[in-house]
C-alpha cells in the first residue's frame, strides 16, 4: 500500500467528512527517514494527525505496532491516544484484510495478519521508563519503587531537613526562595518552602545542572549551598531505600541508555512519536533523542509553543522552538522537516478572531496579520469536521461549517532563549544555561519569530 492509498483508505472507511486538509496530508505522507516536527495550533487536529501517522507506519511502512512508541504528557492524554489508535486502526485493518482496498500480495497479507492494534506502546514517558526499568533489571537489582508526588514532597521536607535549615539560616534563606513563589514573596509556611524547593531540586536534575557551578561564588551563595545540601540528603535517602521520584527515574533511565543498555521494551523500536512536545523538559528531550539515535527509530514530535503550561515542572518552549537544530546535532543526520497545522476546527471564526486580536495586547508579542476566517469547502472537509462514531472533543462536530483559519503571514514574536549561565552576574537567580528560569528580561536578546 502506498501512502496516498492509505489516505484514500482513511477517507473511504471514515466517510468524506474525515478527509485530511492539505497541511494534515503533508504530515501523513512525510518521509519517515527524515525526523518530523509538527507545529500545531489549538484545535487543528494534531493528536488525530499523530495517531494516523502511527497507523500509516503500520499500513504503509509495515512496522508492527509493538515497535511503535507514542508518548504524551498526562495519563489521561495517553489513554485518549490508545483509544483513538483502536477506534481508527481496527476498521482500517479490517477493510484491508477484507480485500476492499485492492488486491493484496501474499507477503503483505501475511504481515497484516500479525498486526495487533492493541500492542502499540503508549503512555507517559515516566510510565514507560518505569516499565522499561522494571523489565531490564540485573540479577542483583531491585525493581524501581517510584514515589508519587505527594509522598516525595513529604520525604523532601523531612529527610532534606527543610525546616531546620530555614531556622538556622533565617530570613536570607527565605528571601532567596521568594522569587520562585507565585507571588514573589518569601514563603511563610513549611508547605510553601517545600513546594519552592521541590521546583529547585527538580530543575537541578532536569536541567542537568553542575552543582559545583550552582553553589559557586555569587549572591545568595549560602542559600544555594543549603539547597544543594537539602538535595543531597534527600537523594541519599532515596538511594538508601531504593526509591525514586520522577526526575530521578528519568535520570536513571537516561544513564542506562547512554551506557548502551537499551531496555527490551524499546530495543526493537522503529518509530517514536511524541505528543505535546512543548511540555518536555531538557532531561526528557535527551531521552527521546538518545533513544532515537540508538535504535534508529523514525522520530516525529508534535506540539505548540503557545500552549506550554508546565514550565514549573521544567518544561521550556525553547526546546520545541529550537528542536530542529538540536535534533540534527544529536542524531547526526538530516535536519528535521518542519510542518504546520493552522486550520482551527474547535472554535467559531468569532472566537478565533477575538483571541488573535486580544493576544496582540501582550507587549511581548509583535502585531500579527491573521487571515480572515475561511468558509469550508463542502467538497473537501478535513480531519476534525463532522459528527460521527469517532467524533472526539478536540474536533467538535458542532463547529462544522463555521471553522476559521489561523494561518498567518505575520506572526507574534517571543523572546530568544536565555543566554545567562550559572556563575554570571547573579547565579542565585537560577540562570541555568540555555533553559534556566531566568527572571531578568534584560538578559535576553532580540525577539525571534514564533507562531500562533
Amino acid at each position: 500500500m502506498t501512502v496516498d492509498e492509505f489516505v484514500e483508505l482513511v477517507a473511504r472507511v471514515s466517510g468524506p467528512s474525515w478527509r485530511p486538509n492539505p497541511e494534515q496530508h503533508a504530515c501523513l505522507v512525510g518521509d519517515p527517514a527524515v525526523p518530523l516536527q509538527i507545529a500545531a495550533g489549538p484545535g487543528c487536529g494534531k493528536t488525530l494527525t499523530l495517531v494516523l501517522r502511527a497507523l500509516r507506519h503500520v499500513m504503509v511502512d509495515r512496522v508492527l505496532p509493538e515497535r511503535i512508541m507514542m508518548t504524551t504528557f498526562t495519563r489521561k492524554a495517553a489513554k485518549e491516544i490508545r483509544t483513538r489508535l483502536i477506534e481508527w486502526g481496527t476498521p482500517l485493518l479490517e477493510e484491508v484484510l477484507a480485500g476492499r482496498a485492492g488486491t493484496l500480495d501474499a507477503a503483505y497479507r501475511a504481515f497484516l495478519r500479525q498486526v495487533d492494534i492493541n500492542r502499540f506502546v503508549t503512555g507517559t514517558l515516566d510510565s514507560l521508563c518505569e516499565e522499561a526499568l522494571s523489565g531490564a533489571r540485573g540479577p542483583d537489582e531491585r525493581p524501581p519503587v517510584v514515589v508519587e508526588s505527594f509522598a516525595a514532597n513529604q520525604l523532601l521536607a523531612r529527610r532534606g531537613e527543610i525546616y531546620d535549615t530555614s531556622q538556622r539560616l533565617g530570613q536570607p534563606f527565605l528571601d532567596y526562595l521568594g522569587p520562585y513563589t507565585h507571588t514573589g514573596d518569601p514563603p511563610e509556611t513549611l508547605g510553601d518552602m517545600t513546594r519552592v524547593i521541590r521546583t529547585l531540586v527538580d530543575r537541578l536534575v532536569q536541567d542537568e545542572v553542575d552543582l559545583a557551578d550552582y553553589v559557586g561564588p555569587g549572591p545568595h551563595q549560602v542559600a544555594r549551598q543549603a539547597i544543594a545540601e537539602i538535595f543531597e540528603r534527600y537523594t541519599a535517602y532515596l538511594r538508601a531505600t531504593h526509591q525514586m521520584d520522577f526526575p530521578t527515574l528519568e535520570r536513571v533511565f537516561l544513564d542506562r541508555l547512554r551506557a548502551g543498555r537499551v531496555p527490551d521494551l524499546m530495543s526493537s523500536l522503529r518509530v517514536l512519536l511524541v505528543d505535546e512536545y512543548q511540555d518536555t523538559n531538557p532531561l526528557q528531550e535527551h531521552i527521546y533523542l538518545e533513544l532515537a539515535r540508538q535504535t534508529g527509530a523514525a522520530l516525529t514530535v508534535v506540539g505548540d509553543d503557545d500552549q506550554s503550561l508546565y514550565r514549573f515542572r521544567g518544561a521550556t518552549i525553547e526546546l520545541f522552538r529550537d528542536f530542529r537544530s538540536r535534533a540534527a546535532t544529536a542524531l547526526g543526520g538530516q535536519t528535521p522537516q518542519l510542518l504546520y497545522l493552522t486550520q482551527n476546527y474547535r472554535s467559531t471564526p468569532e472566537v478565533v478572531s477575538f483571541f488573535n486580536d486580544f493576544i496582540q495586547n501582550d507587549p511581548d508579542f509583535a502585531p500579527a496579520r491573521i487571515q480572515p476566517p475561511q468558509a469550508d469547502d463542502p467538497g473537501e472537509p478535513a480531519l476534525g469536521q463532522g459528527a460521527g462514531a469517532r467524533d472526539v472533543p478536540e474536533h467538535c462536530g458542532r463547529t462544522r461549517g463555521r471553522s476559521g483559519c489561523l494561518a498567518a503571514s505575520g506572526v507574534p514574536a517571543r523572546r530568544a532563549p536565555c543566554r545567562c549561565s550559572v556563575g554570571g552576574a547573579d547565579p542565585g537567580r537560577l540562570q541555568w544555561g540555555r533553559f534556566g528560569g531566568c527572571r531578568d528580561p534584560g538578559a535576553h536578546g532580540e525577539r525571534v519569530p514564533a507562531r500562533i
